[in-house]
């Protein structure tokens, strides 16, 4: 799929032929002839939408596993039945959660961990799927599943390399921190990395295996800082 922008939603739960069912979005600039009339002198304006609002803290049991499977067969119907071409603003394509305020109430007072890796194009399909399978068989299905297509970049610590990331959201369950380590170790045996921005729990022996950037950064902090100024929690955990 050739296109300037191409997100996937992907149902984590679907097993066997299903595996991987997903819904793909490919978006591309609109011109000012693309766009109504009345929108071509002010382009980048947009109408706000209603905005839905989470209330409350929901009760751990909502996000079980049937809730999920039942959320994304539905999901997936209603996605189906959605024009084939559309012209969209900029806001939703790129924020859709923005329209809902408070969503992390959904995952309720524990809250979530976030996991997002990306692996090598040479080795994605067998990597993703690995790890789409890990999840499914666990039954510990992410609520919010992102698949997206990277290009080159690998300035300092930067997160993307050519390949497909991955971003999950699970919320907090001895069973679930499991199920990321295993994802953890599945990226790795493919030759992945971590998104160092939603990370909260990846241990040290596994940032060390998968970066080997790691020195040079931590010459550069060295050289540029001398004497430590700056740290944080995340930062003592990995040994930055």
């Amino acid at each position: 799929m050739d296109a300037t922008y191409s997100v996937a939603w992907i149902d984590c739960l679907a097993k066997g032929k299903n595996l991987g069912r997903s819904l793909v979005t490919l978006g591309e600039h609109a011109a000012p002839r693309d766009l109504p009339k009345r929108a071509r002198h002010s382009p980048l304006q947009f109408l706000r939408k209603t905005r839905l609002t989470i209330p409350f803290d929901f009760p751990s049991f909502v996000l079980n596993k049937y809730f999920v499977q039942a959320f994304n067969a539905l999901y997936f119907w209603l996605g189906a039945l959605k024009p084939h071409t559309a012209l969209v603003n900029w806001e939703s394509y790129f924020y859709p959660l923005d329209r809902i305020q408070h969503w992390n109430k959904i995952y309720g007072r524990k809250g979530f961990a976030q996991f997002q890796c990306v692996i090598p194009l040479d080795r994605s399909l067998e990597g993703m799927s690995a790890l789409l399978n890990a999840i499914s068989d666990s039954g510990s299905g992410s609520f919010l599943a992102v698949l997206k297509r990277f290009g080159e970049q690998s300035k300092g610590l930067s997160f993307p390399m050519s390949g497909y990331t991955l971003a999950l959201d699970f919320p907090i369950s001895d069973k679930t921190l499991a199920l990321m380590t295993d994802l953890d170790a599945i990226t790795m045996a493919h030759g992945g990395r971590f998104y160092l921005a939603k990370d909260s729990r990846m241990s040290a022996e596994t940032f060390n295996a998968t970066e080997p950037r790691r020195e040079a950064f931590l010459q550069f902090v060295s050289d540029t800082e001398g004497e430590r100024i700056f740290s944080s929690e995340q930062a003592k955990r990995l040994g930055l």
